[in-house]
């Protein structure tokens, strides 16, 4: 008998606990947001590397554009710090690639919300924009 209700009181809380957890583990709209935005900004960002690397290749370091080029470079790194996984996604470095993270500011991106996440992706987006259109304005391109 005693078997019986320690059976019938699991049943009861395994049953409860399953019909109580009906929240769905999918990400937000905003975070999906989020993560292709950031995908697309590593892409974007391999794009710019190889577009100021070729100008660099196309100018001697005693021109004036060389200077130009190295302020851009530097925005550059300093813009790539700010590009940290975000929580919840994968790291899936190619081979060969660096394999660093931020630890720290992961853990930071951790406590944002979806939105707040959302914005920040918007916001280095709008980062790289600007220094794409800085390079381009440099080597004589339009925007």
């Amino acid at each position: 008998m005693k078997f019986l209700n320690t059976l019938s009181i699991f049943a009861t809380a395994l049953l409860l606990s399953i019909t109580a957890c009906t929240h769905t583990h999918e990400d937000s709209e905003e975070k999906k947001q989020a993560i292709e935005i950031h995908e697309n900004l590593k892409l974007e960002s391999k794009k710019f590397n190889s577009m100021l690397a070729t100008e660099f290749s196309q100018i001697h370091y005693t021109d004036s554009l060389f200077s130009e080029l190295e302020v851009i470079d530097g925005k550059f790194k300093e813009w790539k710090k700010k590009l940290v996984k975000l929580p919840g996604t994968k790291c899936n470095h190619a081979e060969g690639e660096e394999h660093v993270h931020d630890h720290a500011a992961e853990s930071r991106l951790a406590e944002l919300s979806d939105a707040e996440l959302l914005d920040l992706q918007k916001s280095i987006q709008q980062e790289l924009a600007d220094l794409v259109c800085e390079l381009k304005t440099v080597v004589g391109e339009d925007c």
